[in-house]
């Protein structure tokens, strides 16, 4: 009885207005920076790096796209394994495959599939 009266109560006392809010998302070809443009991605990088995923089952990674694109990461020889090096904390496990699709690298490490810019610095 209790339960009923104070349900009662609050629900004549309350009105509950529901709106609708409208969210548009854009996807654009090319992300502006402060230092220029960072193009996206082409698709056929993005198909052949689902397919690739699906079949050797690793996870596709994006982390060093923007820094490979700003030129702030790049690919070292660490104690005889190559590996995608950003700084001391940032860095990845052995490379184990890389693939050039487009203007793109598909790296393949123990782990992941990263996407990185073609540009990309390459020191031995």
């Amino acid at each position: 009885m209790l339960y009923i009266i104070y349900k009662t109560f609050f629900l004549s006392e309350v009105k509950i207005q529901k709106k609708k809010i409208k969210i548009n998302y854009t996807m654009s070809s090319q992300v502006t920076q402060s230092t220029g443009k960072i193009s996206m991605p082409s698709n056929d990088t993005l198909s052949q790096a689902a397919k690739l995923s699906i079949k050797v089952s690793k996870p596709i990674c994006f982390y060093f796209y923007i820094d490979s694109c700003k030129g702030e990461a790049q690919i070292v020889t660490a104690e005889g394994d190559k590996i995608i090096y950003k700084n001391n904390e940032e860095h990845t496990s052995p490379i184990r495959h890389t693939y050039k699709v487009g203007s793109e690298y598909l790296i393949v490490t123990d782990n992941t599939i990263y996407i990185i810019s073609c540009n990309t610095k390459i020191s031995k």
